[in-house]
């Protein structure tokens, strides 16, 4: 059976993910199945190789600074990671440069994460409304004879009313 191993790792515990071609016992009577099957299982192997993952955006701050002589001055840039915690914003200074790159690969590794899962939650739409057709017969168009809405009993198309 093909199948993927994806765990998401948080908060020091894993929950595992199995995900499979027949995960659901469809029969696969449409192309675009195979198709968007592959495209699902390229796209949780991609959400296997993410890993470090972080909230929030870097930002520089900068300080004005007033001098015993009235003189301003300017300081910084100072790096600072911003983030949204239970609606409000919180924001940490940087200060061991070093971690700088580190902080802005694991930001851009999260905006990867949600760009993927955006694509899955797509293609899984895609591959739900496939499965909705095949439970649903497709209601045919502009039919005729006595079962079309507003024919009465007895009459078929094109005869006149009352004859």
């Amino acid at each position: 059976m093909d199948e993927i191993k994806v765990g998401f790792s948080s908060f020091g515990w894993i929950w595992p993910a199995y995900c499979s071609i027949y995960d659901y016992n469809m029969n696969i009577a449409t192309p675009a199945y195979p198709k968007l099957e592959q495209q699902r299982q390229a796209l949780l192997r991609q959400l296997s190789d993410l890993r470090e993952l972080r909230r929030g955006s870097l930002t520089e701050q900068f300080l004005t600074v007033k001098h015993a002589d009235g003189s301003k001055v300017r300081r910084g840039p100072y790096p600072l990671l911003t983030r949204k915690d239970a609606k409000k914003t919180v924001s940490v200074r940087v200060t061991d440069p070093t971690l700088v790159p580190l902080y802005r690969q694991q930001i851009q590794t999260l905006r990867e994460f949600e760009r993927v899962v955006d694509q899955l939650a797509r293609v899984g739409e895609q591959l739900g409304d496939l499965a909705v057709a095949e439970v649903v017969p497709k209601k045919t168009s502009g039919g005729v004879g006595a079962k079309r809405r507003g024919a009465s009993v007895g009459r078929s198309h094109g005869e006149p009313a009352g004859t």
